[in-house]
């Protein structure tokens, strides 16, 4: 499941896999997927989106860039993003521009649930 609740070391860390888009429609659909399960959390929340592999496109990285400001930013109390490199690096440094707020990048999957889990 693309987008589902993983514990570690005692955090709970909702945990947005990205890999699997392929195609602008499937990384929309997943966009709209993770708005949903920010609505739908209850308390402190913590998100790891991994996003090696994925698909996005200028079109992706609006529809980013509006849910950051309007659902993200505000309600995640810590975000990590894995796998952002080339031109989703460069995307991501313009997204955390417009949307500020608490993220972190990094290279490794398992540095980035030890940051979340130590906040």
């Amino acid at each position: 499941m693309p987008i589902d609740y993983i514990t570690h070391k005692g955090r709970k860390i909702l945990y947005v896999d990205l890999s699997e888009s392929k195609s602008e429609k499937r990384s929309l659909e997943l966009l709209e997927e993770t708005r949903e399960a920010y609505e739908k959390a209850v308390g402190e929340l913590y998100v790891l989106v991994n996003t090696e592999g994925a698909f996005i496109n200028t079109t992706i990285s609006e529809k980013m860039k509006k849910y950051g400001k309007l659902y993200f930013r505000d309600r995640a109390k810590s975000r990590a993003f894995v796998g952002v490199s080339g031109l989703k690096k460069i995307i991501m440094t313009a997204y955390m521009k417009v949307t500020g707020g608490n993220l972190k990048l990094f290279n490794d999957l398992e540095e980035a649930k030890d940051y979340l889990a130590a906040q």
